[in-house]
């Protein structure tokens, strides 16, 4: 690993050290800037297992988008006009791969001159699964990390390789369409404009994008309304959405066997 490491770091990657078999460092405070390893003296101590602290790479922070589920992944990302499938085989394309089905992870550098960017979790209306990650950075601009190769992974106990037609050593600017979801997703929900200040009734203005309707739209689809107990939840929770919620909400019902039935 030291000579891989030496490696990383003269490419401007910031690196973490953890102990063999390891996904994660074990040091308090690992992820502050004073704490990751950036020089070639401290680089040739590491002799374990590695990660990449994204924050405070050079010239610019990189981030990982972490597919936990492929198939998900890309559904997801097809409702913001993300072509997942492209990403990855993509001509300059750095992908760090486990060895475990299903799962992908590409590394990405952000544009240059941009500050870290927070953490987005995707997962499971459903289930709670989680579908995908953009990884980078904590709400307040501490480092993520992931392991890099050749470091062991601890479920398969296989190192983990390189993967994708690019080079590690050229890792791509993440694609402008990909850092524009990455940012909508991290916009707060919208805030409700009632009509007629305090005491007016439940009707309200709610701005949204058509994106973000069609991805509500699309996650409302994936479920089924027959379920009662779901189908009132989604309504409380649309209905912090106005009229635009109301809308989706009766639309999704009118899919249920019942409303079908009637």
């Amino acid at each position: 690993m030291t000579d891989t490491a030496i490696d990383y770091v003269a490419h401007g990657m910031a690196l973490l050290g953890m102990p063999h078999g390891m996904k994660g460092p074990t040091t308090k405070g690992w992820n502050k800037a004073e704490n990751v390893i950036t020089d070639a003296i401290a680089a040739a101590t590491l002799t374990e297992n590695v990660g990449l602290a994204h924050a405070f790479c050079t010239p610019a922070p990189t981030m990982a988008l972490d597919i936990d589920d492929l198939p998900k992944a890309r559904a997801f990302l097809s409702d913001y006009g993300i072509d997942l499938d492209s990403l990855l085989d993509a001509d300059d394309a750095v992908q760090i791969s486990s060895g475990r089905e299903g799962r992908a992870k590409l590394l990405f550098r952000l544009p240059e001159g941009a500050s870290p960017i927070p953490t987005k979790q995707i997962t499971d209306p459903e289930t709670g699964e989680m579908i995908l990650e953009f990884r980078c950075a904590t709400a307040n601009g501490l480092t993520v990390q992931d392991v890099l190769p050749p470091s062991i992974h601890p479920e398969t106990g296989k190192p983990y390789q390189w993967a994708g037609k690019g080079n590690w050593r050229a890792i791509p600017t993440i694609p402008s369409a990909l850092l524009t979801v990455w940012q909508s997703l991290l916009k707060p929900a919208p805030t409700q404009q009632r009509h007629g200040g305090a005491n007016a009734d439940d009707s309200s203005v709610v701005t949204l994008s058509p994106e973000t309707i069609q991805h509500l739209r699309s996650a409302l689809l994936s479920m089924k309304a027959d379920d009662y107990d779901l189908w009132i939840k989604c309504g409380m929770a649309l209905k912090q959405l106005g009229d635009v919620g109301r809308g989706l909400w009766l639309e999704w019902s009118l899919t249920s066997k019942k409303s079908q039935d009637d």
